[in-house]
């Protein structure tokens, strides 16, 4: 392993802890009671702690096991890397014994009868700023009133001081919402379809297709779980959540949390828990 490569050791949460096993956990990742209360009452899962070889991560990974938290392991190159050449479907087709996928430039992927894992919905959030001109005046800029500022024309017609409007920047953030879902297998944590909520034909939905592709999306899982039930419908990543990992860029959170999320269903499925 390269000495770059950090280790994590991950933890699940399995419900409202007692005092007892905050201050357990607290004293195993040398944090305060606050800090551990904090991570053992996420609703994901997330690092507990990241440390610089495997011997030193499976120390900390035993005493979490030991108060019966699910635990895993994983080095920092495993968690950030990014597929290349995700699938990102455009088109399926509903078949008898498995869902036939097309994306726009017609490959296909196929997810035959019982493959189906995981089915993650996700909302990703991409906040943007940029600067904009604004009209102002003396008054609404805070700028106090001198001859200079008057529009003197305007004045004399009006019997009334009126003040010239002047263009400023201002810097204007937004967010902007993307939804899409996943679907695993159980071989691996990349997703074996991506599917974008704005960028998909829903025409093979027939007469259940809806006005909107948020409800279009919807009623795609509920197919995909009907044809599928021993899959696992996961909607956590509807909502927010930071990543304790170095360094990490907002983008990098949902690819985090859906590796964390997809390796402790497996692990707890009885599959490998290795990434």
């Amino acid at each position: 392993m390269a000495g770059s490569d950090m280790v994590y050791v991950t933890l699940a949460p399995t419900g409202t802890p007692s005092q007892d096993t905050i201050e357990g956990v607290a004293k195993i990742l040398n944090k305060d009671a606050f800090a551990a209360r904090v991570l053992l009452n996420s609703k994901i899962p997330k690092v507990a702690g990241y440390y610089p070889d495997m011997p030193a991560a499976e120390l900390i990974a035993q005493g979490l096991s030991s108060l019966g938290y699910p635990v895993i392991i994983c080095h920092d190159s495993e968690l950030r890397q990014r597929s290349r050449d995700r699938f990102r479907a455009h088109t399926l087709q509903l078949r008898e014994r498995d869902v036939a996928f097309r994306d726009k430039v017609g490959q296909t992927r196929m997810i035959g009868e019982g493959s189906l894992f995981l089915i993650l919905r996700v909302t990703a959030r991409t906040h943007t700023e940029k600067q904009v001109d604004v009209s102002a005046t003396a008054q609404n800029s805070g700028k106090s009133i001198i001859p200079g500022n008057i529009n003197l024309p305007a004045t004399l017609m009006t019997g009334i001081p009126i003040m010239k409007k002047t263009k400023e920047k201002a810097k204007v953030q937004s967010v902007h919402y993307a939804e899409f879902v996943r679907l695993y297998d159980r071989s691996s944590v990349e997703p074996v379809v991506e599917i974008l909520q704005s960028d998909f034909d829903y025409s093979s939905l027939g007469e259940k297709k809806a006005l909107s592709s948020s409800q279009n999306l919807s009623i795609l899982i509920t197919e995909f779980k009907a044809r599928f039930p021993q899959a696992i419908l996961d909607s956590r990543l509807t909502e927010q959540f930071r990543v304790d990992v170095p360094f990490a860029t907002p983008e990098d959170e949902v690819e985090i949390n859906s590796r964390l999320i997809y390796l402790h269903h497996r692990a707890g499925s009885g599959s490998s828990a290795s990434a």
